[in-house]
């Protein structure tokens, strides 16, 4: 390669030319790597018949048979009732009395529990363990995970450095960017492909390499700033040189300059309108300049340059392809909208939808209501779906209040009055339902010996789905063990949840499942009894997520052929930094004793 260099260093345009496409060669090598390191994970889950077509797309099924597990409307509370009942722990809150039906579910026969479980999509095979990356090469994992600021980690750090080092070297080897800004030119228009892929949906590179779009933007954030430094010293330079050379309005004049100025200016567009300021301040300024600026910039390249249409042509291959996947995985269909104040979120539920996705996915979801108001017809927003494939209510998803789009929702789902029985009619909408998208990657939860998940908030949503698969997939070798610790701010966010937990407990017949739930809010006013059901506690304070891995480690050790445990933690991203040190700091020898743990973070901070 270097000889290579140096035979063209005597002609700069040719040399100009050869970095670039080096420095494309060299980050697809790079992916190549890590996707070979992802295979045998890959290859251990496509060969369990059950995982081949489950994560890809959304359809409806006919089932024959009744689920053991429902999350329907009748077995998990939504509101106020006339029928009280008390849970086995002394409850305060300053709130009004929260006096909830809880009417016991009947439980299925234990025959027919099993039976149901080999004949469906989950059971039947145990699926192969492959261990994490992280459990094999513990020492070097552990430093590369350690959270440095928000969502970057050492490792993610060190991409980070080492992608930069190599654009910087094209660009500045035998080159000074202000005498010889050509070179900018051609690095900027080298990255064009990879901007648009990792900002796909659909991302080829994340399949390749076993994780979701989510976790790889960050790249596209980076190599997208990098685009506009470059451009910009790519566009200051050649402007400088023409003024010293006093001929920079012949220059602006010609066509090429311009549509030059446009791609730069397009770039520029989209560096402004994706920092963090904007996006918060308005999304929907962010959504219009992305959508525009992409789309202008690429046209804007091949006039400037013909030398760019090749690189222009690939981004428009990913680019095309995310959205015709897209476009072939969104349906629209109704869902019935129903608010849940104990905590502060609605429940949305599409029956028309009740397969195609595995724990942890998420999906993109826009209400087609006016309640919505202009703006909020127009914004998609994502949510982890709440229950596991195939049950009687289809998809549940619970998108909690904090923001003005899921607060109009809220507001939506609480306009409709009771029905004749005393419970909420809901409000039923048209909804459009895009994915699904991201979860655990090539992981399968169900060939551990034990689980973990440590959740917070609304984030129970991913607990619940990732359980219920669970239970749904028990057999003789696989999880033994399972614990669930739900971290609440008051202890009536508890209230919805109890009849379905109930029903977990119950459903759990070869694996021990705790649920352990923690509020923080100072408790005042008087006392309200409930009964918890067995395997489910509620304590004051904040949850001790070491105490209860080691409880869980332990646990799984005392079998035979441990396989692991499985950690999922979804919540605030303090909750997952605090947890992941847990993980990290974790004894060594217990760690290879029980089989290694493996920990996967859903916390959307992107």
């Amino acid at each position: 390669m270097f000889s290579t260099l140096s035979e063209r260093s005597s002609n700069p345009s040719e040399l100009d030319k050869t970095l670039a496409n080096h420095l494309d060669i060299a980050v697809a090598i790079i992916i190549v790597i890590l996707a070979l390191l992802n295979a045998p994970r890959a290859i251990a889950r496509f060969a369990n018949h059950s995982e081949r077509f489950r994560g890809h797309a959304l359809r409806y099924v006919s089932l024959r048979h009744r689920p053991p597990i429902s999350t329907n409307a009748d077995s998990m509370q939504l509101h106020s009732g006339p029928e009280k009942f008390a849970v086995n722990s002394k409850i305060d809150d300053s709130s009004e009395v929260c006096s909830t039906a809880l009417r016991a579910l009947p439980a299925p026969p234990l025959q027919a529990t099993r039976n149901t479980a080999s004949n469906s999509a989950f059971g039947g095979q145990q699926p192969v363990h492959i261990p994490m990356l992280s459990s094999p090469v513990l020492p070097v994992t552990g430093i590369l995970s350690c959270p440095v600021h928000a969502e970057y980690t050492v490792g993610r750090l060190l991409l980070m450095a080492a992608y930069a080092a190599m654009v910087f070297y094209c660009g500045f080897y035998r080159s000074n960017p202000f005498s010889q800004p050509t070179r900018a030119g051609w690095v900027v228009a080298s990255q064009i492909p990879f901007v648009y892929i990792f900002a796909s949906k659909n991302n080829v590179l994340g399949t390749l390499v076993g994780v979701g779009y989510e976790k790889l933007n960050y790249l596209h954030r980076f190599i997208g700033r990098l685009v506009v430094v470059g451009a910009n010293v790519h566009a200051i330079g050649h402007v400088y040189g023409w003024s010293v050379a006093g001929n920079l309005s012949t220059k602006l004049a010609q066509p090429f300059i311009r549509w030059g100025l446009v791609a730069l200016a397009c770039v520029d567009l989209l560096g402004i309108g994706s920092t963090q300021f904007v996006r918060s301040k308005s999304y929907n300024f962010f959504i219009i300049t992305h959508l525009l600026g992409s789309l202008v910039l690429l046209f804007a390249a091949c006039y400037h340059r013909p030398a760019c249409v090749p690189y222009v042509a690939a981004a428009c291959v990913f680019y095309g392809l995310d959205h015709l996947i897209r476009i072939a995985k969104t349906r629209i269909t109704t869902a019935t909208l129903r608010p849940i104040p104990e905590l502060g979120l609605t429940r949305v539920e599409i029956p028309s939808l009740n397969s195609g996705w595995r724990a942890g996915q998420h999906v993109r979801l826009r209400v087609l209501s006016t309640g919505m108001g202009f703006f909020g017809l127009t914004e998609v927003h994502p949510f982890t779906i709440a229950n596991v494939e195939r049950t009687e209510e289809g998809m549940v998803l619970m998108c909690k209040k904090v923001g003005r789009w899921t607060t109009k929702m809220y507001e939506l789902s609480s306009a409709e009055k009771y029905c004749e029985r005393g419970s909420e009619a809901g409000k039923s909408v048209r909804v459009m339902v895009e994915g699904p998208y991201g979860g655990i990657g090539n992981t399968v939860m169900s060939s551990y010996s034990g689980a973990l998940f440590v959740v917070g908030g609304s984030g129970i949503t991913f607990a619940l789905s990732a359980v219920q698969e669970l239970v749904r997939s028990e057999n003789d070798r696989g999880v033994r063990v399972i614990d669930i610790v739900w971290g609440i701010r008051s202890a009536k966010s508890l209230i919805p949840m109890v009849q379905l937990f109930a029903s977990l407990v119950e459903q759990s017949t070869l694996a021990r499942l705790r649920i352990s739930v923690f509020y923080t809010r100072a408790s005042m006013g008087s006392s309200h009894g409930m009964y918890l059901p067995p395997g489910v506690t509620l304590s004051p304070g904040r949850l001790d997520a070491a105490k209860f891995l080691d409880d869980v480690v332990t646990s799984t050790q005392n079998g035979r052929g441990a396989t692991g445990v499985f950690v999922g933690v979804c919540g605030p991203p303090a909750l997952a930094m605090e947890v992941g040190g847990i993980v990290r700091t974790f004894d060594a020898h217990r760690r290879k004793m029980v089989g290694g743990i493996g920990l996967h973070n859903e916390v959307f901070g992107w």
